[in-house]
């Protein structure tokens, strides 16, 4: 019997259910598509980068659990609403005899279906969604397209059917101690109750919504002031004043707002804009900490997705400058094994047919470059120079030749005067312009030399390691004297069978790394593939643009389902206003449109604190951020149709309840 009751309740009440069931459908759809992402098969694939997948199951892990967390609150908070709608219904059931014991049994029927329903098409939804998060993944890690496969991840089902079972076992224990609590006349007269006034005095709350703006606008100086200089203090002062400052900006601003308008006749009594604004001074005089709270997840929200969409474009800019090289290798010159062609040849090493290779030598550079470069630079750009790290080396022009002909390029002719400057640093880039207007001369081994080049060939001689280099190429006679840094090769691979290359050369350079070849040398070889440098360089972005998506999609839900329910609850608690309307004259048309009103009012004043607070605080780490409209557009689509869709879907739903009240 009860489960017919539960089954008809459902199928009855299934609009009222609607918000329910697709907050809960659309966060099993993301936390499925996270947690997926290990299993998918062109992930595993991808260089065997096990470091990574590591991390990757770290992050998932502790993501997931912080998640049900958040997903375990929202669930409650949207099962409150649903027992809430339904007191005097529940009050009919405790009249005509039921136990609170059976009343409950019927609501965790009810919400069991609906859980099932939605854990289905969640699910089903996270399949599909989850095949673009691995190509998003396998995008930003340079993985092979080619090899991807639709993948089902049974261990992704498994877990989110453990913890969302989880989650609707705790919600069901909240129904059982909620239902238990009430009484017959609190379920019967619940919507006969009225909210309480916060600030019931004008001045004050003209007073602290003028002091909200103030708290608010000296955190926005600070931050934009002291920006990525800001200390710790600083920071921690900077949170307290915006927190504060949103807090009483949405305190105050419901008797506020009501007290500005009303300085308007035309505006205050036009239509029924009078009963809008006071349905909207009522929600948010009542949800006002609910409400600072969501405009601070929707900041964060905001932040989240803007630098994860910010980070994949900066991965996909730099990932466009490929090195020619496909790998490279190094050895010290304090290794006994001599050069780096007579340690491979000792450790058994071959190059195939078509890996095309280059020996060479690197000298080191005796004088400091700030020193070297003093002659160019002024003071500042010394300075500079002197607190960053720039990879600087001698090469003899023949080995340069042999580097270019591997390039695909022709040779330089240097006359014995004369060096060419490699070099993607921007002071070296200043120091040869002052060079060539100039013509003062370079020394170097104490002799002067005349630049070849009039500004600096920006191609990188191996797969990189550092940021900034410098290569001076020098005529093979001026290194006769120089110090050897090291001995090195470069490698192309044949077309013909790539992944066969780098699957052989990245084995190579971790057997390397693992101290493999310590029993031939005390001094061990390293190196690093193109692919490798890609995915070292990557996978931390990775993690960045996941936690952004993840922890956004999560939060934007959270925030507009809570916003969602609110909405839906204050409208079964005000139906005797909107039928007191209908009884003096007012149309259903006029009706909707107040509903539509006070709906996007009630959306839009969290998103528009944080959107300012946003833009604030892009504006401050603007020296951090690549600032691209392309990623603004996407993150604020992505926002706008999930966002837009709760606040339709809310309008919607009120507009029914109202339309049904009859």
């Amino acid at each position: 019997m009860f489960s017919k009751i539960a089954v008809n309740n459902v199928k009855k009440s299934f609009k009222n259910y609607s918000i329910y069931f697709l907050t809960l459908t659309l966060a099993i759809c993301v936390f499925y598509s996270f947690n997926s992402l290990e299993d998918q098969n062109i992930m595993l694939e991808m260089n065997q980068d096990k470091d990574f997948m590591l991390n990757l199951n770290y992050f998932t892990t502790g993501m997931s659990v912080f998640v049900s967390f958040v997903l375990g609150w929202l669930i409650i908070y949207a099962n409150n609403f649903l027992i809430k709608k339904r007191k005097k219904e529940m009050g009919v059931y405790i009249t005509l005899g039921m136990s609170k014991g059976k009343i409950s049994s019927i609501l965790i029927l009810e919400t069991l279906l609906i859980g099932v329903l939605s854990l289905l098409v969640g699910l089903v939804l996270g399949i599909i969604v989850s095949q673009g998060m691995a190509v998003i993944t396998a995008n930003i890690l340079s993985a092979d397209l080619g090899r991807y496969k639709f993948v089902v991840s049974m261990e992704a089902i498994g877990k989110t059917v453990i913890y969302f079972g989880i989650i609707y076992t705790l919600v069901m224990i909240f129904n059982q101690f909620t239902i238990s609590k009430y009484k017959l006349i609190d379920l019967l007269y619940a919507a006969k109750k009225n909210e309480e006034v916060k600030v019931k005095n004008a001045f004050a709350s003209i007073l602290i919504f003028f002091l909200s703006v103030a708290l608010l606008m000296i955190a926005y100086n600070l931050f934009l002031t002291k920006g990525m200089a800001a200390d710790k203090i600083e920071l921690l002062i900077i949170v307290v004043l915006g927190g504060i400052g949103t807090l009483l900006y949405f305190f105050s601003l419901s008797n506020f707002f009501i007290q500005i308008v009303r300085k308007s006749k035309r505006v205050y009594l036009k239509d029924i804009n009078l009963f809008v604004l006071r349905q909207i001074n009522n929600k948010v005089n009542t949800n006002f900490l609910s409400m600072t709270v969501i405009s601070l997840l929707l900041f964060l929200t905001v932040t989240f997705l803007f630098i994860a969409f910010n980070v994949k474009g900066s991965i996909d800019e730099k990932s466009a400058d490929r090195s020619p090289f496909d790998a490279s290798g190094y050895l010290s010159s304090e290794s006994e094994a001599g050069n780096m062609e007579e340690y491979l040849n000792a450790i058994e090493f071959q190059f195939e047919a078509d890996e095309k290779h280059v020996f060479y030598d690197a000298y080191e550079l005796e004088v400091p470059l700030e020193e070297l470069l003093a002659a160019y630079l002024n003071e500042q750009e010394q300075l500079e120079l002197e607190a960053g790290f720039m990879m600087s080396s001698v090469l003899k022009v023949s080995d340069y030749n042999a580097l270019r002909e591997l390039m695909g390029q022709q040779p330089i002719e240097l006359k014995e005067n004369e060096l060419f400057v490699v070099s993607d640093s921007e002071p070296v880039e200043i120091a040869l312009a002052e060079y060539q207007e100039n013509k003062k001369p370079f020394i170097l081994e104490d002799k002067a030399f005349a630049i070849k080049n009039e500004s600096p060939a920006k191609e990188d001689l191996r797969v990189p390691l550092v940021g900034d280099f410098l290569y001076l190429i020098v005529p093979d006679e001026v290194t006769e004297n120089m110090q050897l840094e090291s001995t090195r090769f470069n490698v192309v691979y044949g077309k013909a069978d790539s992944g066969k290359s780098e699957e052989k050369f990245s084995t190579f350079f971790k057997d390397l790394e693992s101290g493999k070849y310590k029993s031939y040398f005390s001094v061990s070889a390293s190196g690093e593939t193109w692919k490798q440098y890609l995915d070292n360089r990557n996978a931390p972005a990775a993690i960045v643009v996941f936690l952004g998506l993840f922890l956004g999609l999560i939060f934007i839900i959270t925030c507009a389902a809570v916003l969602a329910l609110q909405q839906l609850s204050d409208a079964s608690d005000s139906l005797e206003r909107y039928k007191s309307l209908k009884k003096i004259g007012v149309t259903e048309n006029m009706i909707n449109s107040v509903i539509w009103k006070q709906t996007f009012i009630y959306f839009m004043l969290p998103l528009s604190i944080a959107v300012i607070h946003t833009i604030v605080g892009i504006s401050g780490f603007r020296e951090l951020l690549n600032i691209s409209y392309q990623n603004i557009i996407v993150g604020s689509l992505l926002v706008g149709v999930i966002y837009g869709g709760y606040f339709y879907a809310t309008y919607l739903g009120v507009k029914n309840i109202v339309r049904n009240s009859n």
